[in-house]
C-alpha cells in the first residue's frame, strides 16, 4: 500500500478517527489491526510469512528474558537467533545472487540456469524488519530491554504501519516507552500535516518527475554527452533523497497524528562539509544500526588506524550488500567506505570538535562531498540492471568522455529546477532556524502550503510511483 495512494488515505483517515475516539486500552489493538490490513494489502502469503517470523522471534525473546532472569548466559542463544534471521533474509533476497556468484567464480552458467526453474518472491520490507528484529534481540541481550514486552506490544513494535515498509529502523527506546502514552496537541497536528505534505511534494512532484526525465538515459548511457550524464548524476541523487526522505516525512507525519514521534531519517545531508557528517544525516537509522550492531562489535576505532579503516570498509560494503543482491550495490558500499577512509586519513580528528568551515571554504567542501556521493549513485542506479549492472556502470563512466559528441538530455531545464528544489529542502532540514521560522508561521503558511501542494500534485503528479526503498 503506497503512502501516495487513495487506499492509504482511506486506511489512515479511518484509523485516525477511530483511534482518538477510543480509550487507551482499545488504541493498541486498533493500531495492530490497521497495521495488519496495511501489510496484507501486499499479499496474504507475504503476510503469513511475516507474522510467523515475528512469532518465532517473540518466542526466542521470551527465552532470552528467561535466561536473563535465571542469571544464565544468552550469547549462544542470541547467535542462533541472529543466524536464523539472516538465513531467512538470505534465502529470499540473496539466493539468486549466490548462484550468480558461483557462476562468476567457476566460469559457468549452470548455477544460474538451475535458479531459473525456481521462483522465490521477495517479501515486502524484509531487509528493514530483519534489522529491527535483530536490534531488538541484541538489546534484550545487552539489558537495554530488561522487562518482558507483551505479545501485543512486541508485534505492534515491528508492525507499526507508518514505518513498516521502509523504516525508519526503530529501536525499542524510540517507540515502546511511548506506546501507552500517545500525546497530541495542536502543534503536533500542524507539524504532522506539514510533514505529510512535504513528503508528498518530495515524492510525487520532485522524485517521480526526476525519474521520468532520467530513466531513459540508463538504458544506453554511453550514447549521451558529458553535460547530460553530469546533470543526471545529480538528478538521481536528488531522486533518491526526495523519494526516501519523502517516505519518512509521511511516516513521521502519520505517527505524529497518532500521538507518537519516530526518528528523523534525513537531516539535510547534501549540505554537509564532511563525509562523516554526511553519514550522520543520510538514512540515519541505518547508519546508526550499522555502527552499533556491526562496526562497534567488529572493534570500531579501538584497534588503531588501519584496523579502524578495515572495520569501516567491511561495514560500508556489507551496508551496500544489504541494499540489494548485486555487485553494483557491493561496489557502491565499498566506494563509500573508501571515501570515508580517505577522509579519515587526511582528517583523523573528530569532525564534531573541529572548527566549522565558513564562507568559500565551506562551499567547496560541501561541493566536493555532494559530487563524491552523486558519483556513487551510478553504481546504485545501474544495479537495477541485474547481471548487466557493472557493464552499464562502465558505459556511464566512459560516457563522460563525450565532451563534444553524444545525445543531449531532453527536459534538462526541468531537471535543473528539481535539483534546486531538492537543495532548498535540504536547507530546511539542515538549519533548525529555518524550521523554527516555518513553525512560527504555521497559522497562515500551512493552509497556503496545502493548496500549493495539492495544485502541484495535480499538475505534476502522474498517479504516484512505488517508493525506491520498497524493493529492499
Amino acid at each position: 500500500m503506497l503512502f501516495n495512494s487513495l487506499p492509504y488515505l482511506a486506511l489512515f483517515s479511518l484509523t485516525f478517527l477511530l483511534y482518538w475516539s477510543l480509550p487507551q486500552k482499545g488504541r493498541k489493538p486498533l493500531l495492530l489491526v490497521s497495521s495488519l490490513l496495511f501489510y496484507f494489502y501486499s499479499g496474504a502469503a507475504f503476510s503469513v510469512h511475516f507474522l510467523l517470523v515475528i512469532a518465532v522471534n517473540f518466542y526466542f525473546s521470551l527465552k532470552l528474558w528467561e535466561k536473563k532472569r535465571e542469571g544464565k548466559s544468552t550469547s549462544k542463544l542470541l547467535t542462533w537467533i541472529i543466524v536464523l534471521n539472516f538465513v531467512n533474509l538470505a534465502f529470499f533476497k540473496y539466493f539468486y545472487f549466490f548462484l550468480d556468484s558461483l557462476d562468476f567464480f567457476t566460469g559457468t552458467v549452470q548455477f544460474s540456469e538451475f535458479g531459473k526453474g525456481i521462483h522465490i518472491p521477495l517479501p515486502l520490507a524484509i531487509s528493514f524488519y530483519t534489522f529491527q528484529l535483530i536490534a531488538l534481540q541484541v538489546d534484550i541481550h545487552r539489558d537495554h530491554v530488561p522487562e518482558r514486552i507483551s505479545a501485543l506490544d512486541y508485534f505492534l513494535f515491528i508492525l507499526f504501519f507508518p514505518q513498516l515498509i521502509a523504516g525508519p529502523i526503530m529501536r525499542t527506546t524510540d517507540f515502546l516507552p511511548k506506546l501507552d502514552k500517545p500525546a497530541i496537541d495542536f502543534n503536533r497536528v500542524q507539524w504532522g500535516i506539514f510533514l505529510i505534505l512535504s513528503g508528498l511534494f518530495k515524492k510525487v512532484v520532485i522524485a517521480d518527475n526526476i525519474s521520468g526525465i532520467i530513466s531513459g538515459i540508463y538504458q544506453h548511457p554511453g550514447e549521451y554527452n558529458f553535460f547530460s550524464l553530469y546533470l543526471v548524476t545529480f538528478g538521481f541523487a536528488c531522486q533518491v533523497y526526495c523519494d526516501f526522505s519523502g517516505y519518512t516525512d509521511i511516516a513521521r507525519g502519520s505517527a505524529y497524528l497518532l500521538g507518537y514521534e519516530i526518528p528523523e531519517n534525513f537531516r539535510g545531508p547534501f549540505l554537509s562539509p564532511s563525509f562523516r557528517e554526511f553519514w550522520g544525516r543520510w538514512h540515519v537509522t541505518l547508519s546508526t544500526w550499522l555502527r552499533d550492531y556491526l562496526y562497534i562489535p567488529l572493534g570500531g576505532s579501538r584497534g588503531g588506524f588501519w584496523r579502524t579503516q578495515a572495520n569501516s570498509m567491511i561495514t560500508m560494503t556489507l551496508g551496500g550488500l544489504w541494499h540489494g543482491a548485486n555487485f553494483g550495490y557491493v561496489l557502491w558500499g565499498a566506494y563509500l567506505g573508501l571515501i570515508l577512509g580517505v577522509e579519515r586519513f587526511f582528517s583523523p580528528g573528530d569532525p564534531k570538535k573541529e572548527e566549522e568551515p565558513r564562507g568559500w571554504k565551506r562551499f567547496w567542501k560541501v561541493a566536493l562531498i555532494i559530487h563524491l556521493f552523486a558519483i556513487s549513485g551510478i553504481f546504485f542506479r545501474t544495479a537495477a540492471a541485474g547481471k548487466n549492472s557493472l557493464s552499464l556502470a562502465w558505459d556511464y563512466f566512459t560516457g563522460f568522455l563525450n565532451i563534444v559528441g553524444g545525445k543531449a538530455l531532453v527536459r534538462w531545464e526541468e531537471l535543473a529546477a528539481f535539483i534546486l528544489f531538492t537543495f532548498l529542502w535540504n536547507a530546511v532540514q539542515y538549519y533548525p532556524s529555518i524550521r523554527e521560522k516555518i513553525q512560527i508561521r504555521f497559522r497562515w503558511l500551512l493552509p497556503s502550503f496545502s493548496i500549493i501542494i495539492l495544485l502541484l500534485m495535480g499538475i505534476f503528479g502522474d498517479g504516484g510511483g512505488e517508493f525506491i526503498y520498497f524493493q529492499f
